[in-house]
């Protein structure tokens, strides 16, 4: 049985393709291993209390009150979101 120009033609793909797999696998398995660069924990890096809150209202009396409550206490205001009233702290940990 005689084969055709075009199953030749196919065949000689498959060769190619299953070739490259196997040279793709080959150089995959002598490679190292890679990881992300990771750094040890700086023990003298400022680490910070933080909490949100929810103020239940937008009445500006209360919300300044809580802000001056928070503020007495060493809290910084860092974010507030209107649609819930809610109010996010942040201030240097104790060490």
């Amino acid at each position: 049985m005689s084969t055709t120009p075009l199953n030749a033609s196919l065949k000689q793909r498959l060769v190619i393709a299953f070739s490259c797999v196997l040279v793709g696998c080959a150089i995959g398995a002598t490679m190292p291993r890679l990881a992300a660069q990771s750094f040890p924990a700086n023990p003298s890096a400022q680490r910070w209390e933080q909490f949100c809150e929810s103020t239940g209202t937008n009445n500006d009396g209360a919300l300044n009150r809580v802000l001056a409550s928070r503020g007495r206490e060493g809290f910084e205001l860092v974010s507030a979101e209107a649609q819930f009233y809610r109010l996010c702290f942040k201030r240097p940990a104790a060490r």
